[in-house]
């Protein structure tokens, strides 16, 4: 502890060393903050694109020349590596990625400051969006829980006109670091030089926000602010939306379902006969019809069991869907797509949504009855899904974004005769960024406008000061030539990652279009 008698921020540089990454992490306060929050599918570009890469021509966001680039694992918050998540089945949420360094100094006013940059992507665009939008003074955990992020330099606490200064507790990552609950040996966080451990944390505002649909359909579907509707005129008036890509979605099964569509499929002759045991290819990919499915997800549908995809099952059919306190824009995607949710206009005055045709959405509810061959449950995140469809018990189906494919746990199955994951005769599903190839010229029809969601006032204020870093994020998110991600048809980037279509004005309500031809 150190006491400081005059201004200990004037004073706070005393403790600054940056001798070791630890030692940096802990004694030198950072300058600026900047925090992105929302989806991963879009926000697991920012490792890519934080450091400078000649090959991609990503210009990065720090200056290594004195300090080396840290990397912070967050050991503390409640997204915490070690913290235990009772949304998550009692797993670490493991959401939080942070970096810490000095800053280029073309993006923090010329000077170069101790920058900490983080990413959220824990439960994905609503809770990001809310985070960008709410007041400062109703911001909490309970109201969104991506606002507790981690921290780094020294605590200050004044006290009868001294400042106490507190150096931090982080550590350099010495020894293997297990997410709790996890087993994967890929989530597991190794020692190095580079990487250090904090369990500080504190409630953050998010600068920017990456969302899989727009902010409108986001607050037409769910109370964006806890506890308050979106009120789509002040949207529209405070904050700023950038299209960043096409992003990709699809409908997933356990095997179990999966062979049993494919052994109807194959005795109704919609298959070839040697489609057997499972096999995954694309001429033996079942297919589900978008109607199919929608009549499963609506209340109005008739289909509430197995038995209406697959003739004659008797097993108990489990659907899966994102809750809405999370507020995931996959779920967001998949109403809209399935049930016309939103798809029409809000009425700003009265806060009714006038669904004008759309269907209504079965959902987990104890008072809600939807027969006894179906189960719903849901989810804050898609890997809750996952274990879902990679259960061998009974039958089970949902919509998860197209980049989570993964045969050897669950399968993709065709909608409407068009695969999201297979070329025609392909043999083997597609992976990583091939997973564009039959989106990008529209083969694929589940696929939906991804946005930037800012505070206008964070860019054109007069006392903005992480207006470069908001734009700077932006433009790289959106451009395909720094970055690979799967199943992202990218606005800007080389012919075989940038997309041929898009829905109009980028409203996912909207049908996809040729956009050369826009």
């Amino acid at each position: 502890m150190l006491v400081i008698t005059s201004s200990a921020q004037a004073q706070i540089s005393l403790l600054c060393d940056i001798s070791t990454p630890a030692n940096f992490v802990n004694t030198c306060a950072p300058a600026v903050t900047f925090f992105v929050a929302g989806s991963a599918a879009i926000g697991d570009a920012i490792p890519s694109v934080i450091t400078a890469n000649p090959t991609t021509g990503a210009r990065g966001y720090f200056d290594t020349s004195s300090v080396p680039l840290v990397e912070i694992i967050d050991t503390g918050s409640v997204n915490g590596v070690s913290v235990p998540n009772p949304s998550n089945a009692n797993k670490a949420g493991n959401g939080v990625r942070a970096w810490y360094g000095m800053s280029l100094p073309e993006l923090t006013n010329g000077e170069s400051v101790p920058l900490l940059l983080v990413f959220n992507g824990y439960m994905g665009s609503a809770a990001g969006v809310s985070n960008v939008m709410a007041d400062a003074k109703l911001l909490t955990t309970a109201s969104v829980p991506e606002a507790m992020v981690v921290t780094v330099g020294p605590t200050i606490i004044k006290s009868k006109n001294k400042y106490y200064v507190f150096p931090n507790t982080c550590r350099a990552v010495t020894s293997t670091i297990r997410p709790l609950g996890e087993t994967v040996t890929s989530k597991y966080i190794t020692a190095s030089t580079s990487k250090v451990a904090c369990s500080s944390f504190t409630l953050t505002r998010a600068d920017l926000a990456i969302s899989d649909v727009d902010i409108s359909e986001l607050g037409g579907m769910y109370n964006v602010i806890k506890g308050g509707e979106t009120k789509l005129a002040y949207v529209s008036k405070g904050f700023e939306r950038v299209p960043l890509a096409m992003q990709g979605f699809a409908i997933a099964v356990n095997n179990n379902l999966y062979n049993a569509l494919q052994s109807s499929q194959v005795a109704a002759g919609a298959l070839p006969n040697n489609c057997t045991s499972g096999v995954y290819t694309e001429a033996c990919q079942p297919s589900i019809t978008r109607a199919q499915y929608a009549s499963l997800v609506t209340k109005e549908g008739s289909i509430k069991s197995a038995a209406g995809l697959v003739p004659g099952a008797t097993a108990n059919l489990t659907l899966g869907r994102r809750n809405n306190f999370a507020g995931a824009g996959t779920q967001a995607a998949s109403d809209m797509f399935f049930a016309s949710a939103i798809c029409n206009k809000l009425d700003i005055k009265s806060k009714i949504n006038n669904r004008g045709g759309a269907l209504n959405l079965i959902r987990y509810d104890a008072m809600d009855f939807y027969g006894p061959k179906l189960d719903v449950i849901e989810a804050v995140q898609t890997s809750e899904l996952e274990t879902l469809l990679s259960s061998s018990s009974g039958y089970s189906i949902g919509v998860i974004p197209l980049n989570k494919g993964d045969a050897l746990k669950y399968k993709f199955v065709k909608l409407d005769g068009a695969s999201p994951n297979f070329v025609k005769g392909g043999t083997a599903p597609l992976t990583g960024g091939a997973l564009r190839t039959n989106m990008i010229n529209g083969t694929w029809p589940l696929q939906m406008t991804s946005f930037a969601v800012y505070n206008k006032l964070s860019v054109t204020s007069p006392k903005a000061t992480k207006s470069e870093l908001i734009l700077q994020m932006i433009s790289d998110l959106g451009d395909g030539r720094l970055h690979d991600l799967p199943a992202i048809g990218y606005f800007n980037g080389p012919p075989d990652k940038q997309t041929q279509v898009s829905r109009v004005d980028a409203n996912n309500c909207s049908p996809l279009i040729n956009r050369l031809n826009q």
